[in-house]
């Protein structure tokens, strides 16, 4: 399945997930063999006891059901979404809206270092990240390099962006690699120097901040 394949599904599962917490009775998986149903279900089960959004990793599997994947894999995609998001609630605590849960679940899955979500985490301590992290796994999945994703994000966020400039750039690079053929990493930074004028002064604190973790680009996990 494409990069873009795996965002779209990424998508469909974060908005299954929401409706899936409004209705915890409905957190109840079955797949075509008695064996796949009893680990997913238990993994699931688990998930929710320790206060995870388990519908997010129910949407997952029943994503991964409905496009025939088999129960071994299925069981694998499953127990790799519920420790992605044991590692996501620690690297963006104290943020713990389930959307923002499943931006940092989806930025591990493309291999972004939790280093990197604790920056974004941090940069925008009292509002939601979703859409941050969201345009970050954007990013990363056009091919962006996951430190230099992480700084163009952080900066955004730092410079007061608002969450609808943030969007408008990851898309705008979307379409610049996709349709126009530029590279990820150029795109992004034109997209950055266009929009900076219409932003707030970077801080001088944050100004000689460097990220010292980096990570290939673009390669989802299940």
């Amino acid at each position: 399945m494409t990069a873009r394949a795996w965002r779209i599904a990424g998508v469909l599962a974060i908005a299954i997930a929401h409706r899936s917490s409004e209705a915890q009775e409905s957190l109840r998986f079955v797949a075509g063999d008695a064996e796949t149903t009893r680990q997913v279900s238990q993994i699931i089960e688990a998930a929710a006891a320790e206060g995870l959004p388990a519908g997010l990793i129910l949407s997952k599997a029943r994503f991964a059901l409905a496009v025939h994947t088999p129960g071994p894999k299925i069981v694998e995609t499953a127990k790799a979404v519920a420790a992605r998001l044991v590692v996501a609630r620690r690297a963006i605590a104290p943020h713990e809206l389930e959307s923002d849960l499943a931006g940092a679940e989806a930025a591990l899955s493309y291999d972004v270092p939790p280093e990197i979500l604790q920056r974004i985490a941090l940069a925008s301590p009292k509002q939601p990240i979703a859409v941050p992290l969201g345009v970050l796994v954007q990013l990363v999945a056009d091919r962006v390099p996951a430190k230099r994703a992480g700084e163009i994000v952080t900066e955004l966020l730092r410079r007061g962006a608002t969450t609808t400039q943030i969007a408008a750039l990851g898309n705008d690079v979307e379409a610049d690699v996709r349709v126009r053929g530029a590279k990820g990493v150029d795109a992004a930074n034109v997209r950055l120097n266009g929009l900076t004028p219409h932003l707030a002064p970077l801080p001088a604190s944050a100004a000689t901040d460097a990220f010292s973790t980096s990570s290939a680009p673009g390669t989802k996990k299940p």
